[in-house]
């Protein structure tokens, strides 16, 4: 099946679409369990781990509960940063989330 508006062709198969997802929910997996070495480090975990969940077609359970426990983290994290664009990015991304959390 094709949907528009994907690449230059205008269109994307739903096969290809699928399996991009796969592969971002198999990455976020993947990044889950790491921690950076510095506050700077794990931020930038954090934030593209919470980028993947935003885009991520999949919600289950256990990705709520990840996606609540990396919100967590990131939340630590911001007391202990610097100002910085990482600063400014993970912070709007967590309080984007928190909004959501609070209307679901």
């Amino acid at each position: 099946m094709l949907l528009p508006g994907g690449g230059s062709a205008g269109c994307v198969y739903l096969d290809d679409l699928s399996a991009l997802q796969r592969s971002i929910h198999k990455q976020i997996n993947d990044l889950y369990s790491q921690r950076g070495k510095t506050p700077e480090q794990d931020a930038t975990l954090c934030l593209a781990i919470l980028q993947g969940y935003n885009v991520s077609m999949y919600a289950n359970p256990e990705d709520e509960d990840r996606k609540r426990s990396v919100l967590q983290r990131s939340l630590t994290l911001l007391d202990v940063l610097p100002p910085s664009l990482l600063k400014q990015q993970l912070s709007a991304v967590c309080h984007g989330m928190q909004e959501l959390c609070e209307t679901n």
